[in-house]
């Protein structure tokens, strides 16, 4: 992929970086010259530093770049991580046609992203001590069906 001067991008250490010289550049040796990016208003910061094009893993926009804390209370404790959300409007829970699992965090107005997804693959997903309200669902048979259909047309 052809990268700009100034374009953001993942590197495979999960750092945000920002492009400053490109490979093609005098004495790069083919890789990129970049800088630490932050999020929140400062930009660029730190030493400068080269890296190789296989050391990136994807381009990112800056429009869409958001601090998970604006999400998520994040907790290490001694049972682990612990990632809380934060006042979110309702959770569903998806499966594709694929049967790829997701659990959809949905947030209203005033942010950034109004949903996240938690993919979790072809894993089950379960509800043990049935703490959800599922929805109902209506097992008629095509049978009862035709016979209510025939009892509403005598009724008329």
């Amino acid at each position: 992929m052809d990268y700009q001067k100034g374009d953001l991008v993942k590197l495979n250490n999960s750092k945000i970086v920002e492009i400053l010289n490109l490979p093609t550049a005098f004495m790069s040796n083919g890789s990129y010259e970049v800088q630490e990016y932050i999020d929140n208003g400062i930009g660029s910061i730190g030493k400068p530093f080269w890296i190789k094009p296989e050391e990136i893993l994807y381009p990112i926009k800056k429009d869409m770049l958001d601090d998970i804390n604006n999400y998520f209370e994040v907790i290490w404790d001694e049972d682990g991580l612990n990632l809380i959300p934060k006042d979110f409007n309702s959770i569903d829970i998806e499966s594709d046609n694929n049967d790829f699992n997701r659990i959809k965090l949905n947030y209203g107005d005033g942010r950034k992203h109004k949903t996240i997804n938690i993919h979790v693959g072809n894993t089950v997903i379960t509800d043990k001590n049935k703490i959800t309200v599922q929805p109902k669902k209506e097992n008629k048979s095509k049978f009862k069906k035709i016979i209510n259909v025939l009892k509403e047309e005598e009724n008329e």
